[in-house]
């Protein structure tokens, strides 16, 4: 089949965001014509050359294979990602009834 007719094939079939938003980063990257209106965007596939629509043609492949979260890991390396904050136990302090001398005493103890 024609490498032009399965780009066209694969992107009709596409309804995933993410994977759109990689397609559209990779036109931009390659210098693609396209236009962009409230509809979306359109690039003529026609106008490819051989060797950047078979690169089109590998790269919506590989991430129409790929499960989404390692998408997401390959294109926000890990040190990047946001970081899970770790939860710190807290000790827990007892209330003590005290009277005024024990709180002087005490007040002189941590001086």
């Amino acid at each position: 089949m024609d490498t032009k007719k399965q780009i066209h094939n694969i992107l009709s079939g596409v309804s995933d965001n993410i994977i759109s938003d990689l397609i559209f980063t990779f036109i931009k990257e390659n210098n693609i014509a396209y236009t962009e209106n409230k509809n979306g965007i359109f690039f003529n596939i026609s106008l490819l050359n051989d060797e950047l629509a078979n690169r089109l043609l590998v790269f919506i492949k590989q991430i129409s294979n790929k499960n989404i979260h390692n998408i997401i890991d390959d294109i926000i390396p890990e040190k990047k990602q946001k970081q899970r904050k770790k939860t710190v136990n807290k000790p827990l302090y007892k209330d003590y009834d005290i009277n005024d001398l024990e709180s002087i005493i005490l007040g002189f103890s941590f001086q």
